[in-house]
């Protein structure tokens, strides 16, 4: 099914194309959304149901009720009927959506949910959740409110089921509790953003209702905390309700962390039946040692049990993730820093690598094995590319970018000569690649921001873009031309705009030095697209699963293996 506003799909809204699903549906249904800002109070209620849109910056549901809205029977609407988007359907996936409750500020309208989500087995990725308090709920609700005799919405009175979500690559903002409930939840690789309200306390980041017998509850998993509110001024946690469990593992943590880190919500009897936790906490708010007395640090060994198979299981149902779940292709990327999946020690460095993934459906991974500070000597000689011929199987990618360390010939670990050991190193990479029956493609290394005086681009990389080119062209493998394609995107910004591709642009972390080599998330993204550009002007196979080509209703059915 496609969805476009403007009459080039099958339906224009969102909610139009769900109601067209039988409620007993068995089979997994893919809705492609198109770009646009989709105004709908949406109720996703059936199984088995994948929305996917192009990229969650250009597709996005938002609505804008909220807990103190006056209805017509003059009561206010409440928390849980304040959602923009509900999902009560098992085995959901969302990939490269944003979902958005627009009401404003919850010191203004209070309570504001996003996404209300009560089902199991959900995945989202590449998506953003915005908001201000309560953005996203993950229930089912507890058993009874703490006040009063009922929460109110359409959930309240209903059987209460468990529900387990995945949340890989995303985005989530707000301020007062703005990730809560009861479900089993994992957050891999997310940033959690913490809005500042100018406040001495702007807020905490969840509150967990986690049931007495449930083993886990949220777990945040190799994350980003960020903000631009004050210094210690952000809780991690408070409990909702006396079991809750949350656990942050190798996440970085921004300086608006408070060195305590959690919150009893002035129950101080609880303190004795939560479970907050954390492991290899880093950055400015990572400050561990310093956490109540009533929190927990996790050991080597305790950390172990805290993995998607443990926590999540892998029966079948879960859209990506079940035990035994095939991928069809995979695409392997071997280079340098350019390319890598940069810490999060490294603040706003990025590689492009990190950015090629949203632009595909889920019949496609992205392996990334580049590793920054290295040549295709080094790359070699640590043992890095026999690696990945351990793992590459037949049809499988091997994209290969190097040049910008290579250049470094005073160093004789990484140095190479353009026309004679960096082709050869170059050519091992293809044989091995040919010999798994996998596809090697060349990229030209990616342009460094070098300007001359007079606002003309020049070129940094010497001659190992054509080096490149002539071996391509020698052993007919296919390549391409990220060097020129990086140059006419940095000639058309100009000298200005560019600063923005690159990580010096807006440090995060001041005591990073400037560069005009290393991307900022921006410029990442804006590489990737020209990679993207390059899959398709070669016609490569893989680009049949690239969501931009199942938004037409001829080619859908290329799209539909594993969505």
């Amino acid at each position: 099914m496609i969805v476009a506003q403007d009459g080039s799909g099958q339906f224009q809204t969102i909610q139009e194309a769900i109601d067209r699903i039988p409620v007993d549906n068995e089979e997994r249904v893919s809705i492609y959304i198109k770009d646009g800002v989709y105004r709908e109070k949406l109720t996703i209620d059936k199984p088995f149901i994948s929305l996917i849109g192009t990229h969650k910056d250009k597709v996005k549901v938002t609505f804008s009720d909220y807990a103190r809205k006056i209805l017509s029977n003059g009561e206010k609407m409440g928390t849980f009927s304040s959602y923009s988007t509900i999902i009560t359907g098992d085995s959901f996936l969302a990939k490269n959506i944003t979902f958005e409750n627009s009401a404003g500020s919850g010191m203004e309208v209070g309570q504001a949910v996003a996404v209300y989500v009560d089902a199991d087995q959900l995945e989202f990725h590449h998506c953003s959740f915005l908001g201000s308090q309560d953005t996203l709920f993950t229930g089912p609700l507890p058993p009874k409110p703490i006040e009063g005799d009922r929460f109110g919405g359409p959930r309240d009175g209903l059987e209460r089921k468990k529900g387990k979500s995945y949340f890989k690559d995303c985005y989530l903002e707000g301020d007062v509790d703005f990730i809560f409930g009861s479900a089993t939840t994992i957050f891999d690789h997310c940033e959690i953003h913490s809005l500042d309200q100018s406040k001495e306390i702007n807020g905490y980041i969840t509150a967990a209702s986690t049931p007495i017998n449930q083993e886990f509850g949220y777990v945040f998993l190799n994350c980003h905390l960020t903000s631009k509110a004050a210094a210690r001024t952000v809780y991690l946690g408070r409990p909702w309700r006396d079991y809750a469990k949350t656990v942050f593992i190798n996440c970085w943590m921004g300086e608006h962390i408070k060195e305590e880190g959690w919150h009893n919500w002035d129950k101080q009897h609880a303190q004795k039946s939560i479970f907050y936790a954390e492991y290899n906490s880093r950055g400015p708010g990572g400050c561990m040692e310093r956490r109540v007395d009533w929190a927990y640090l996790l050991t080597d060994e305790e950390v172990k049990k805290y993995n998607t198979k443990s926590i999540l299981g892998r029966d079948e149902g879960w859209p990506t993730i079940s035990e035994g779940s095939d991928v069809p292709i995979r695409i392997y990327l071997a280079g340098d820093s350019t390319v890598e999946d940069v810490s999060l020690e490294q603040g706003n460095k990025k590689g492009w690598g990190e950015y090629i993934s949203p632009y595909f459906t889920n019949n496609v991974q992205i392996v990334n094995k580049a590793v920054g500070g290295r040549s295709t000597k080094s790359f070699i000689n640590e043992g890095r590319l026999q690696m990945i011929f351990e793992e590459i199987k037949r049809n499988d990618f091997l994209f290969i970018q190097f040049g910008h360390n290579d250049q470094k010939v005073e160093d004789e670990l990484r140095g190479t000569d353009p026309f004679t050991s960096y082709q050869e190193y170059l050519t091992q990479y293809i044989k091995g690649a040919r010999e798994k029956g996998a596809i090697p493609i060349l990229l030209t290394p990616v342009n460094r921001r070098t300007f001359d005086q007079q606002g003309k681009l020049v070129n940094s990389l010497d001659e190992y873009p054509e080096a490149m080119r002539q071996l391509a062209d020698k052993e007919k493998v296919l390549l391409i031309d990220l060097w020129d394609k990086s140059r006419l995107l940095y000639e058309r910004l100009g000298v200005e705009e560019t600063k923005k591709l690159f990580s010096w642009y807006e440090l995060e972390q001041t005591d990073l030095p400037k560069d005009d080599t290393h991307f900022s998330a921006y410029g990442a993204m804006k590489i990737a697209e020209l990679v993207i550009e390059g899959i398709q002007e070669l016609g490569l196979s893989v680009s049949n699963h690239l969501i931009r080509n199942c938004m037409n209703e001829h080619s859908e059915n290329t799209c539909i293996l594993k969505d």
